[in-house]
């Protein structure tokens, strides 16, 4: 739908990812689409959100609703709204001692200032951890997160439960725009109207679930497609033979 306003807008873009490199990509993703982002292996889709997220190093412009995000600064696109749920479980800062609840509320207490109490005429706030219970009992039950209780240290659950505890910690800073690597989000863009962009080798999954698929090949957009085109089509772009698709 070309009249959807563009919310993320990348220019130009550069990262300095080890293995995903990005080189000059330019992109528009259009609020409230679900946006895939498909390609072979080592090809830079990987390194799209680790740069605008500010793991790695990067250069260009990334726009946000009109406003400059500062590159190479982690805090800056969370506090504007933006979140990415790694694959890298290690790399997006689980706190494997503490319990589930506590990994759920942790960036929404440091970043949004949530699940605070003010005490004391406002001198002093304190964890409000009944809302921080109840929040992680929600999400448990929500995303089926197999665990004894919201109290579970996190290190004890399984590698796919330790990812679903990384979607809660997420959708509890109700994020306008979120990045992932699983199309399983459907349901919570119809709901909240965020914009996502699925990152993913496989292309049938993408078609599923995506309203446009975007093929990244040498660190760029190769070209922009709807979910419905043929898979020929997918395979050749990805291969970087096909002279096809809009580049936007």
């Amino acid at each position: 739908d070309e009249n959807k306003e563009t919310i993320l807008s990348v220019k130009n873009f550069w990262v300095d990812m080890p293995g995903e490199m990005v080189k000059g990509l330019n992109l528009n993703i259009k609020k409230g689409e679900i946006l895939g982002l498909g390609g072979m292996a080592g090809q830079g889709k990987i390194g799209i959100a680790n740069g605008i997220m500010g793991l790695y190093d990067a250069s260009g412009k990334v726009e946000f609703k009109g406003q400059d995000i500062k590159l190479n600064n982690p805090n800056n696109p969370l506090e504007k709204g933006i979140f990415f749920v790694s694959e890298d479980r290690k790399g997006v800062g689980l706190l494997l001692e503490s319990s589930i609840e506590e990994n759920i509320a942790y960036p929404a207490m440091q970043i949004q200032k949530k699940f605070f109490k003010k005490r004391f005429g406002g001198l002093f706030n304190l964890a409000d951890e009944e809302a921080m219970k109840e929040n992680a009992q929600d999400y448990i039950k929500k995303l089926e997160i197999r665990c004894m209780s919201e109290k579970q240290k996190v290190q004890e659950l399984s590698g796919g439960n330790q990812q679903k505890v990384c979607l809660a910690k997420a959708f509890t800073m109700d994020p306008e725009v979120l990045f992932v690597s699983e199309p399983t989000l459907k349901e919570y863009n119809s709901t909240k109207g965020t914009t996502i962009i699925i990152t993913s080798s496989e292309i049938e999954e993408l078609r599923s679930v995506c309203d446009r698929i975007a093929i990244i090949n040498e660190g760029r957009v190769a070209g922009i497609l709807p979910p419905t085109t043929d898979i020929l089509e997918f395979g050749k772009m990805m291969v970087g033979v096909s002279e096809e698709g809009n580049n936007e």
